[in-house]
């Protein structure tokens, strides 16, 4: 990653400026302000039909209109089966297999968030693999994920490369043979099988799987930056994090399976925080899929836009001390609270946000209660720590080891 900590500094100048929206350059407008970040974007996925299958271009005929709305429709109510108590309890178990096999190395620990998270996260997008493709998966999203974080020095597309290329591709195949096998076989409870029993005949296969691919890599991002920004907060806020260890002490994991974040207010103010206050992705870009008009500026078909949830959440206009880490802003009518459901936005703008936010938040107070139970983060030198703005938001020199509690109980 690029690291940058006065990105953000540097672009409130003209923001401030010029109410939140100014051209960076000719092709390309920053949209600052929380009001109009959500105008511009319902308006320009107003029509989220998806294009058409690669099969019916080459037949030059039209493909069975589908909207990306149905699809998120269907991950949706996938989803919610994927929250229940016994779906959460594995995800847990899953998070801790993988702390179990890293204890007492040293460790790139922003690097191991990012291993727990997707490691646990893809048998909810993509599960039952052999091992052999659950390597083609992982290694395609780690790929991907080191170019986010450390990008090369030149910034050349994938597809110029034929070693990236050849490794999506293999994921692509993974994508493809399941779902082939999927319609075939007996329901299991995941996205790749919403998408092979409900949606696949009126998709097309290329539509399918870059459908449960666009979900594999957004979990190779973003939820780890989150977990790595969460194990930083622990280490460097520790009065917050014997304040999370009350809280856990006093409920059972199965009472956190059953009702989520309900039992821990505490812990899930705390990962509020940590989302607003590192928000990852920092930026993200659109591009006009329509001709647009955004507080005066006209955009054709093509040029792009950028919405940024980490501007729109250290905007001083609608939030006091945006630069201080404070859980306590989100207890009702805190001074400092939210103003407005448009200026809390970790998880996107509609009708395009991630459909993963609920799982995701329940994810880190999940987390949060493992680094406060059963494991302890232990930084090299918590003096050197500090998050960088790049890309996304991710803390910079964060070495050190995870090790188990004391008292918790042995595998």
């Amino acid at each position: 990653m690029t690291a940058d900590p006065d990105l953000l500094r540097h672009l409130r100048g003209p923001s401030a400026e010029s109410g939140g929206v100014f051209w960076q350059n000719d092709h390309q407008l920053m949209v600052f302000d929380a009001d109009t970040a959500v105008r511009a974007n319902a308006d320009n996925f107003a029509d989220l039909t998806m294009p058409d299958r690669f099969v019916d271009v080459l037949r030059r005929r039209p493909s069975p209109a589908v909207s990306w709305k149905q699809v998120r429709a269907t991950f949706l109510a996938q989803l919610r089966r994927l929250a229940a108590p016994a779906e959460l309890a594995a995800l847990d178990e899953r998070m801790t297999a993988v702390l179990r096999e890293r204890l007492d190395e040293r460790l790139d620990l922003p690097w191991l968030a990012h291993e727990v998270s997707f490691r646990s996260l893809v048998p909810l997008v993509i599960g039952g693999l052999r091992a052999s493709d659950q390597i083609k998966i992982t290694r395609d999203a780690l790929t991907k994920l080191d170019r986010l974080m450390r990008p090369p020095k030149r910034d050349l597309p994938m597809w110029l490369s034929p070693r990236l290329v050849s490794i999506g591709v293999q994921a692509g195949l993974v994508i493809r043979r399941e779902l082939r096998r999927r319609a075939k076989a007996p329901r299991r409870l995941d996205l790749t099988d919403a998408i092979a029993t409900d949606l696949l005949a009126d998709l097309g296969m290329d539509r399918a799987v870059h459908s449960i691919a666009a979900v594999l890599t957004a979990i190779a991002g973003p939820p780890g930056a989150a977990a790595a920004n969460v194990m930083y907060a622990l280490v460097t806020r520790p009065d917050w994090a014997d304040r999370l260890a009350a809280e856990f002490a006093a409920i059972t994991p199965d009472e956190l399976y059953r009702t989520g974040t309900r039992c821990a207010p505490l812990a899930h103010r705390f990962v509020k925080e940590v989302l607003r206050m590192w928000s990852s992705p920092t930026m993200m870009t659109r591009s006009a899929r329509c001709p647009l008009r955004i507080a005066g500026h006209d955009l054709d078909v093509g040029q792009q836009y950028v919405v940024s949830p980490a501007m729109v959440h250290h905007d001083e206009r609608h939030w006091r001390d945006p630069e201080t880490f404070d859980p306590d802003r989100w207890l009702p009518d805190a001074p400092n609270g939210l103003t407005g459901a448009q200026h809390y936005v970790p998880f996107g703008w509609a009708p395009t946000a991630c459909i993963g936010a609920g799982l995701g938040t329940i994810q880190l107070v999940l987390l949060c209660r493992l680094f406060c139970t059963e494991f302890r983060v232990e930084a090299a030198d918590p003096s050197a720590l500090r998050v960088a703005v790049g890309s996304v938001a991710l803390p910079m020199d964060f070495t050190g080891r995870v090790t188990r509690r004391s008292h918790a109980v042995a595998p």
